[in-house]
């Protein structure tokens, strides 16, 4: 009995040592998870701020995600932030330089990102945080995986960092080296599942890995990624979860069926990958029993800062990297400037500086984060990058000086967002467009050259010309696009 005590006596007071040195650290911890090619439907927490033929665009069924609503509900939730390109590698480049993707040289998938750029993981170690990251990055070029990039853009602990690939199973060598668990008839890593379990599945490993991070660091100010190759495909998941929703009854989104023109821009074209409904049901299966992985894994993180007594001393970010169509329009994954692509699951929680409940409604994108984490964290010397600290309209979301609207581009195309409207153009022969995603949240009507709509083009044309001048954006050296441009700010 008094061995007992005295273990109990010592657990005690090593928890409250705890908490006393997390509330000693002049800067908070943050703690930010990562996924990839996320749909903003899959989460209640967004499911909740839409009308109901919105919420459940794929039918009656829903994931439960009350570990990551619990975040939305007790801090901040982001209705319209969206992708400063809807794809991976040009938005992660954003993400953690605060960038546009062409100015860091990554435009497309698989360039390496410019060294000279600091990112938020450099400034915060020059601050006095230690730094890791596990799990995708996909801003070192075409390795694959590539574990441990070099250079590691700030993450001192990059251990478990691979540079690309969406791998179902992974494990741990006797020396601590990471590598792919599953591998094809050539002895090449596979992204097959291969009965991986809790253990060895990739969402539960890399959280296993987080965890142990933040054992190791919880007495120091850090700051941690973890980024989850998933839902992004190939569609597959674990058991249980891979068969958690099969006798659901899906269907496709509304505009799924909607015929379109002959002279669409390619964003609007339908995927050829699509080959019919049971296609789409095949994928929603799969893709629900990810996003559920994803929560309850969320949920374990959360469980481990409360145990460790740093959880309120701790900026916990959700995020994605870009959306996927899941067949809005006939297509899937990403690249168009439609809500499913562009739009990303955003939610912050810390309580020291963020209300409960806060809804953030105005255009906002990835170059705004490493301003605004930096902010958030106390930092006060920030470099000058390309996005704008969020915190203004975080701590009063009605703020009537914030000019709301920003910017998104990939490829042939680019476009000016506001809360409510998205003017694009594209350097094909079809005309621009005007989406109005509050009178036709399906995005299926092109408003460009309706009279009552005339100052919304204007206005976003020459905030969008502005855009490429000051950003010197290389879609200024192209001529169909431009005098698409130029006759929209001549009132043509």
């Amino acid at each position: 009995m008094y061995h007992k005590l005295i273990l109990t006596f010592s657990i005690a007071c090593s928890v409250l040592g705890n908490i006393a040195l997390a509330q000693k650290n002049k800067h908070p911890n943050i703690l930010w998870v990562i996924t990839d090619e996320h749909n903003f439907r899959t989460l209640g927490c967004y499911r909740d701020l839409l009308p109901q033929d919105q919420a459940l665009m794929w039918g009656e069924p829903v994931v439960a995600t009350p570990n990551i609503d619990r975040l939305a509900a007790q801090g901040a939730i982001f209705d319209r932030m969206y992708a400063s390109s809807p794809v991976c590698s040009p938005n992660r480049a954003s993400m953690f330089t605060g960038e546009y993707p062409h100015t860091v040289n990554v435009a497309t998938n698989d360039r390496v990102m410019d060294v000279n750029y600091p990112t938020i993981a450099t400034v915060l170690k020059e601050n006095g945080y230690r730094t890791g990251y596990a799990g995708k990055w996909h801003l070192s070029g075409e390795a694959k995986p590539g574990w441990q990039p070099n250079p590691n853009y700030g993450f001192d602990d990059n251990r478990f960092m691979f540079n690309r690939g969406h791998w179902k199973k992974l494990g741990v060598e006797k020396d601590g080296s990471p590598y792919v668990a599953t591998k094809n008839k050539n002895g090449i890593p596979s992204a097959s599942l291969s009965n991986a379990d809790e253990k060895s599945f990739t969402t539960d490993w890399l959280t296993d890995r987080t965890l142990a991070f933040i054992s190791s660091n919880k007495d120091h100010p850090f700051f941690y990624v973890v980024s989850l190759p998933d839902p992004h495909g190939p569609n597959s998941v674990r058991k249980p979860y891979n068969t958690m929703y099969a006798n659901a009854d899906f269907k496709v989104p509304e505009s799924y069926h909607f015929e379109k023109s002959e002279n669409e821009p390619r964003w609007r074209r339908k995927d050829p990958k699509v080959t019919g409904e049971q296609f789409l049901k095949k994928i929603y299966v799969q893709y629900y029993g990810m996003v559920k992985c994803i929560d309850d894994n969320m949920g374990r993180i959360i469980a481990k800062l409360e145990e460790d007594g740093i959880l309120e001393n701790t900026i916990i970010l959700f995020s994605a990297d870009h959306g996927d169509m899941m067949g809005e329009h006939g297509r899937i994954n990403k690249g168009s400037p439609l809500e499913g692509s562009a739009k990303i699951p955003f939610v912050v929680r810390y309580p020291k500086a963020i209300k409960a409940g806060t809804v953030v409604t105005k255009a906002t994108n990835a170059t705004d984060w490493m301003e605004t984490f930096l902010s958030m964290a106390g930092i006060e010397d920030r470099p000058k990058t390309s996005g704008r600290d969020l915190m203004p309209i975080i701590r009063n979301p009605e703020l009537k000086k914030w000019d709301d609207i920003t910017f998104s581009r990939f490829g042939s195309w680019a476009g000016a967002f506001d809360s409510r409207y998205k003017l694009i153009l594209d350097n094909s022969k079809s005309q621009p467009w005007l989406l109005d995603i509050e009178t036709d949240p399906d995005e299926n009507q092109n408003f460009y050259g309706l009279e009552a709509y005339a100052e919304v083009v204007g206005r976003l044309g020459k905030k969008l010309q502005d855009y490429l001048v000051t950003q010197k954006d290389p879609l200024l050296e192209n001529k169909n696009f431009m005098d698409k441009l130029l006759k929209i700010n001549e009132g043509k």
